[in-house]
């Protein structure tokens, strides 16, 4: 039996040349949606993460909380290089608060509190660091410290020795000066940062300097003795906007999962054309 030679393929209709068009027009505005809807998603959970570092750290002296803001990548607008034909959010930063915490009177006499703004420098193994942290202590041989054992600076930039105590009183005054049985024993550093921003934590409730940092002593803040700054998170607050972002990626996850639906419907349909 001879095999019957087969003509070329009826060229597409217009109706079908249409359909073709509108499922491929469809399908990426779908592809588009899913996507803004994946990064909306992500960058909650983004929001949740640094809620939940906030809120651990509560308790930690002089912490300084994140906040998070947000950015849209949007199709035929400035970022369109990056976006790619797909709108789409994501966190653009996140930047410390530096807002005072409250204090708490613990009548230690190392423990000292910066009122205003303004920073302690700190130093170890070669490098400087920035803190609100003022839970001091004294190291072997009279070195002022951290408790993490940075020993902290005056305002020339060098380290403080006390003499050995020998039940001497020792009072720190407003303006940093440290006095051992009335007399004068050196001199906390207190230290203004030109541009906050340029502060980048280092963890310990330490802060390193970028790029366009300046730090210069300063008299402008007061100390208090037998203080602590405590962390400046607002418990309620932090719990706000968990339950706002918590409900926020919950959307996000049902708009993913009725795209799906979609985009399982629209298959059908293809095939059955």
């Amino acid at each position: 039996m001879e095999k019957q030679e087969t003509g070329p393929a009826p060229a597409p209709s217009s109706l079908d040349r249409d359909l073709s068009r509108i499922t491929s027009t469809n399908r990426k505005k779908m592809v588009s949606g899913k996507y803004s809807a994946l990064a909306g998603a992500v960058s909650r959970e983004q929001a949740m993460d640094n809620i939940t570092n906030n809120l651990a750290n509560i308790n930690t002296i002089g912490f300084k909380r994140d906040q998070v803001s947000f950015e849209s990548l949007l199709r035929d607008a400035r970022q369109n290089d990056k976006a790619r034909g797909i709108n789409y959010s994501r966190i653009a930063e996140i930047a410390t608060d530096f807002t005072p915490g409250p204090m708490r009177v613990t009548g230690n006499t190392f423990d000292v509190a910066i009122s205003g703004e303004g920073f302690f420098k700190v130093a170890a193994g070669g490098k400087t660091y920035f803190t609100r942290q003022g839970n001091f202590t004294l190291a072997p041989g009279g070195i002022l410290t951290t408790e993490s054992g940075f020993a902290v600076l005056d305002s020339g930039g060098n380290p403080i020795t006390l003499p050995a105590e020998g039940g001497e009183p020792i009072t720190i005054n407003d303006n940093g000066e440290i006095n051992v049985g009335g007399t004068a024993a050196g001199r906390i550093g207190l230290y203004a940062i030109n541009d906050a921003s340029t502060l980048k934590k280092a963890g310990n409730g330490l802060f390193e300097l970028g790029e366009g940092g300046t730090a210069q002593a300063t008299e402008a803040a007061r100390l208090v003795q037998g203080s602590l700054e405590l962390s400046n998170v607002n418990t309620i607050e932090e719990m706000a906007h968990m339950i706002d972002n918590m409900r926020k990626f919950e959307a996000f996850h049902q708009v993913i999962k009725r795209y799906d639906t979609l985009d399982g419907k629209q298959v059908e349909l293809g095939t059955v054309a």
